[in-house]
């Protein structure tokens, strides 16, 4: 079968938290990835700042990418960068991606956030912010590949983190 993606709806939260608990479930650094509950997940997507983009073969979801939209809120990583109030309000944050491990080395985390781009793009939304561990080589490596650019290195979700950025 070939590979779909496609934008999510609150109705494939289940099976966005399925994969990421069981990607976190098998990593064997698991500080490296910040895990939110379904609850957040639920909570975020009914507040409407939460995107969800899914990769699926058939009927499983082989991929999947988040961001959130927070405009003013605290969780705005624009924050940790000091970032004026227009800014804050074009900044998006480029959440969490896993992707099967059946189904790594095939470029999907690319292609969800090549199409999340697009979408952003359309939006009128022009700072993407991500944060990555530095010791997550491969997702560093990743994120740079895409035009992420390393800003400043900030605690949060319980250990530390590099903020990126990426203009569109």
């Amino acid at each position: 079968m070939s590979i779909e993606i496609r934008k999510g709806t609150s109705a494939d939260l289940d099976a966005y938290a399925e994969l990421l608990y069981n990607v976190h479930k098998n990593m064997s650094n698991k500080e490296w990835f910040y895990l939110d509950s379904r609850e957040e997940l639920q909570q975020q997507m009914d507040e409407g700042i939460m995107e969800l983009w899914l990769a699926v073969d058939g009927e499983m979801v082989v991929g999947a990418f988040d961001l959130l939209v927070p405009g003013l809120r605290p969780i705005n990583y624009g924050y940790a960068l000091g970032f004026t109030k227009e800014e804050l309000l074009q900044a998006v944050n480029m959440d969490s991606a896993a992707v099967h491990p059946d189904y790594r080395g095939r470029g999907i985390q690319r292609k969800l956030l090549q199409m999340a781009e697009v979408w952003l793009k359309e939006q009128g939304k022009r700072i993407l912010l991500c944060t990555v561990h530095p010791e997550n080589t491969y997702s560093l490596g990743n994120v740079r590949n895409l035009g992420y650019t390393v800003q400043k290195k900030i605690p949060i979700y319980g250990s530390v983190r590099y903020v990126l950025r990426k203009d569109i």
